[in-house]
């Protein structure tokens, strides 16, 4: 039975993901909050127009959570959200329950995928009861990324917000290798 570097690369990028939907970085910790801070976006941007007039103040009689402005400079028409990143999140995705997780469309965490695996120096197991015929790599590398440039620059962004999703845990690694080798030896 051989070691199997394909098939722990994608329980590693499962695992990120289930950590991720759970709101947990690469070190095991809670992700950084949303903004809670006014940030102004382009009309266009906002992809469920629906939701935004719901919550806009068009009158200007009130105070808004949101409100429209003509910029002179290029006449577009922009956004702004006085509560932040934090509360367009909540009005865009009322099904999340407030948990930072890095899910929006699911299109970034769909993509992320497997990119390279590379096996080095392999290595026969051998014990005083006998060969295991398990071929282990003695060095493993796995490339864990995306494809899609823009998703890529997404994940970047909530990295330098930080909210890193691109690892995990120590002790969570090491469980799926040796659950990996646990069942190698099983059979």
């Amino acid at each position: 039975m051989k070691f199997n570097s394909e098939e722990i690369a994608e329980k590693i990028r499962t695992a990120i993901i289930e950590n991720t939907l759970k709101g947990i970085d690469k070190d095991g910790n809670k992700f950084k909050d949303y903004s809670t801070r006014p940030f102004a976006m382009p009309y266009g941007a906002v992809h469920n127009k629906a939701k935004l007039k719901a919550v806009t103040d068009t009158k200007k009689k009130k105070l808004g959570l949101v409100s429209l402005f003509t910029s002179k400079k290029s006449g577009k028409t922009w956004v702004t959200w006085i509560q932040g990143y934090k509360h367009y999140k909540k009005v865009m995705h009322p099904e999340s329950d407030g948990t930072v997780n890095l899910w929006a469309t699911g299109d970034m965490l769909k993509s992320f995928t497997v990119l390279e695996v590379q096996e080095k120096n392999m290595l026969r197991i051998k014990t005083k009861y006998g060969d295991l015929n398990i071929q282990l790599p003695s060095e493993v590398y796995i490339k864990l990324g995306w494809t899609d440039q823009e998703k890529a620059k997404i994940a970047g962004y909530n990295i330098e917000k930080g909210r890193n999703m691109l690892g995990l845990p120590q002790e969570q690694l090491e469980a799926i290798i040796e659950k990996e080798l646990y069942e190698i030896k099983q059979l």
